[in-house]
């Protein structure tokens, strides 16, 4: 196995930490059976009827092919383990499907392989999880290395929608050198006689793996996760991707490519990286609490010579929500900016061409740092003016900027000045040496409402690696954001008068901190839960929302204690105040109906006398 650093191999194949195993033996109902055939353990899984857990004797395996199709239960589920994790090592042509299948966890797996098929496959399947393995893979071809969609040649009912549901968490992908993504959330259609429908795979979350060595640059189809594609652009993914670690993954303009709607892309860390997290197809996406390091990588060269550079969010498509990100040290520009908006090729509900470049449309843009960055925001591209849709309704406000070069905003070209399309507020930006606040434009000024030019008194903080803000940095009115907006990137407290960017000055302690190799892949012990509602605060820690995500009635679960002291408002992602919740002082469970409201990303923020709280959920 090349390039896998040698410790960690150590520490994944002989050291089993005690809490791990609780976490995952505590899903064992059955008697454990032990396997050293493919075929042995495909067929005692596919034979099972009451769940089981299923362990390959540590060892090393050529050619270890396995196909499943068992539809298990949440209470009686099916795990197939490494005897160790780590302990056993799959090379050649070893591959796994997982077909029409329903609770199945794969765990512990090392993968060194130099076949042509993909390593995990879900076909038409939900609620499976990949967990603690190790996936590398030696070979000229374009392989997916591991993919989430339909049944490919089974379009009957239920066949034709996607998998659901489903995890891939705490796995290390490495060495990635040909075509083809780590990870492919794809789907499946209907045909209805006269048009075939897509559908993505639906609620599926991607968490705490490590993706690194992914290189050298393609020309395209070799982004680390890809959600989604351009003829399925417009279907809803609810993909959650968060606390993942992405080093030196090269291999595509995208890092990860979003093509499609109401995903969530938080608290990531991407460093030393050359690309952006792109959210090229789709709408009401939220992109929050992400890091962004350049880590001091100098400007590269393609293979066909063109300039690679370390970037941050690219942007196409309506009602996204960028929030509370950092960028540090990014060299990139044009498409690969620490913001980037360039002008579209397309419109919303204008095109029926999904693979175009759909202009940016009701974007909310707000609380984010960018520090010492060689550019900033950048706006107007227009690609040799093969793109001239303007933007439109565009909202930046309560960043913060600061930067030694260039311009912390640039008309990249000047004839593309937005102006009033663009809406700025309460924007702190502190241009020194010989940097300016903005550059190329025609039409755009700042004025104090708009954009304040003060010193941030900002700190490094050598423990974490980040500048931070103190008690000497300037508060803004949050005039923008309301109830969406309650915590800023460390996951403290965000009251409404508030430092700019995404640290608010605060001495509670730090949940969501920049990600090292030690808080993620197979030896990591981080969140292992599903469950998304519970955010605790000093005082509103008892109710509970379900069903989550929710299509007709959320409910609202309170315990004795905070019955008749809450009050609670929905809220939509950009914080406009939608409704208000009246609670009985005698209740302690509450049904609101939200059927009437679009599919996306809302809040329900909980009022306790002076704390407040907020849940997040998806409607679909």
């Amino acid at each position: 196995m090349k390039a896998f650093n040698n410790s960690k191999k150590c520490i994944i194949r002989k050291k089993i930490h005690f809490l791990i195993l609780l976490s995952f033996l505590s899903f064992t109902v059955t008697a454990q059976t032990f396997y050293t055939d493919a075929e042995d353990l495909a067929d005692a899984v596919n034979a099972s009827t009451n769940g089981g857990t299923f362990i390959v004797v540590d060892g090393t395996y050529n050619d270890f092919e396995a196909s499943f199709e068992v539809v298990a239960t949440e209470s009686n589920p099916i795990i197939i383990k490494a005897e160790t994790v780590g302990g056993v090592l799959l090379t050649g042509e070893s591959h796994f499907v997982i077909k029409k299948s329903a609770f199945i966890t794969l765990e512990g797996f090392v993968f060194d392989g130099q076949g042509e098929d993909t390593l995990v496959k879900l076909e038409g399947s939900n609620n499976i999880r990949i967990s603690r393995n190790v996936f590398e893979l030696e070979t000229t071809e374009s392989i997916k290395w591991v993919f989430v969609g339909g049944v490919w040649n089974d379009n009957t009912y239920p066949f034709q929608y996607p998998s659901h549901h489903n995890r891939i968490d705490h796995n290390v992908f490495q060495n990635k050198e040909t075509p083809g993504h780590y990870i492919t959330i794809d789907g499946s259609f209907e045909d209805t006689g006269s048009e075939e429908i897509y559908y993505q795979s639906q609620y599926d979350r991607i968490d705490h793996n490590h993706f690194k060595n992914n290189g050298p640059r393609a020309v395209n189809e070799q982004e680390s996760i890809r959600i989604g594609w351009s003829e399925m652009s417009l279907s809803s993914g609810y993909t959650t991707v968060e606390h993942n670690l992405f080093e030196d993954c090269d291999g595509d303009p995208e890092i990860v490519s979003v093509k499609s709607c109401d995903n969530i892309v938080k608290h990531n860390t991407f460093s030393a990286s050359y690309g952006t997290l792109s959210l090229r197809h789709g709408n009401r996406n939220r992109v929050e609490g992400n890091y962004f390091f350049g880590n001091g990588k100098e400007i590269g060269t393609s293979p066909a010579g063109a300039s690679l550079y370390t970037g941050g969010i690219r942007i196409y498509g309506t009602d996204h929500v960028i929030i509370n990100n950092y960028m540090e040290g990014l060299n990139g520009t044009r498409w690969d900016a620490p913001i980037t908006l360039t002008l579209g090729d397309a419109i919303d509900g204008q095109s029926s061409n999904l693979s175009k470049h759909f202009r940016a449309e009701r974007v909310t843009i707000a609380y984010n740092t960018l520090v010492n960055n060689s550019h900033g925001i950048e706006i107007g591209f227009d690609n040799s003016d093969n793109y001239n849709k303007d933007l439109e309704d565009i909202t930046i406000a309560n960043n913060l900027i600061t930067a030694s070069e260039n311009g912390l905003v640039e008309i990249v070209d000047t004839a593309n000045d937005q102006g009033d399309e663009i809406t700025w507020s309460s924007n702190l930006m502190y241009p020194t040496d010989d940097a300016t606040t903005l550059v190329g434009a025609s039409t755009t000024s700042f004025d104090a409402t708009e954009v304040v030019n003060e010193n941030p008194n900002l700190v490094f903080d050598s423990s974490l690696n980040v500048w931070r803000t103190t008690e000497d940095t300037p508060l803004y009115e949050n005039t923008l954001i309301t109830g969406a907006l309650l915590e800023d990137i460390d996951g403290q407290n965000r009251p409404s008068a508030s430092n700019p960017g995404a640290d608010h000055y605060s001495m509670e302690s730090i949940r969501f901190a920049p990600l090292t190799p030690e808080d993620v892949g197979p030896d990591a012990y981080g969140d292992t839960s599903t469950a998304t509602w519970n955010r605790p605060t000093t005082s509103l820690t008892n109710f509970e929302v379900y069903p989550n995500p929710v299509s007709k009635n959320l409910n609202i679960k309170l315990s004795v204690e905070t019955k008749g002291a809450v009050s609670f408002d929905l809220l939509d992602a950009t914080g406009k105040h939608l409704k208000s919740i009246s609670v009985p002082n005698a209740s302690t469970d509450i049904s609101v109906d939200v059927q009437s409201f679009p599919s996306g990303t809302y809040f329900l923020r909980a009022t306790n006398g002076g704390v407040q709280a907020a849940v997040q959920f998806v409607k679909f």
